[in-house]
């Protein structure tokens, strides 16, 4: 179920800073797997030691109670955590990097001994989906705004109603050109959050990178 990384699904890196400067960087999958000593219980308590709870507030220039860099949101033995936002969120609004921001969701499941841990990291689907509506909203109502509108110029105006129809086209483009292109703004804008998080979780949980065939 690998897929490759793109502008809203991308892969987690956790390749120290080091590895990258030298020249060697190590890309990983979309999803990762590990294995801890823990039990699923005392895995997910750790959290809160280096990450904030999901609480909104917006008071706070990064819309979230607390001052970690890391926020967490548990349910039983699944989590989600991302990058707390470096701006105000206010702000922050306008930019595709909030809009497309990436989530690393975890799952923990029991062993025999201690726990299994998978990551899995990208834009959440709901965002993926609305924007496909969005591109084919906007291919459609051109579309249908072309069909409808270039008879109406030709029986009214007839001398321009090429022109007319070349400067819709152009202007159906160039909205859904802004509408492909603003995913790959957004990936650009946060590339390094997923390295960053996963990191920072297999670092502070103790994590053990294990083959996805150690599970089966």
């Amino acid at each position: 179920m690998s897929r490759s990384a793109g502008p809203v699904e991308r892969s987690l890196d956790t390749t120290p800073a080091s590895a990258h400067e030298k020249g060697n960087p190590r890309r990983i999958p979309m999803y990762k797997f590990f294995s801890s000593p823990l039990p699923p219980s005392e895995l997910i308590s750790k959290l809160p030691d280096f990450t904030d709870t999901k609480k909104l507030n917006p008071f706070k220039p990064s819309l979230y109670e607390g001052e970690k860099e890391i926020i967490a949101q548990t349910e039983g033995t699944h989590f989600t955590v991302e990058k707390r936002l470096g701006t105000g969120w206010a702000l922050a609004w306008f930019s595709p990097g909030l809009w497309f921001k990436p989530v690393l969701t975890g799952s923990v499941a029991p062993l025999k001994e201690g726990s299994a841990v998978v990551f899995e990291g990208g834009t959440p689907i709901p965002i993926k989906v609305l924007w496909a509506l969005l591109i084919v909203i906007a291919a459609t109502v051109g579309g249908m705004f072309l069909v409808m509108d270039y008879p109406a110029n030709i029986n009214f105006d007839g001398l321009h109603a090429d022109q007319y129809f070349f400067a819709t086209i152009m202007a159906m483009n160039t909205a859904i050109g802004i509408l492909v292109l603003l995913p790959f703004i957004g990936w650009w804008l946060t590339r390094n959050e997923l390295a960053s998080v996963a990191a920072t979780l297999e670092n502070k949980l103790q994590l053990q990178p294990v083959p996805k065939s150690a599970f089966d």
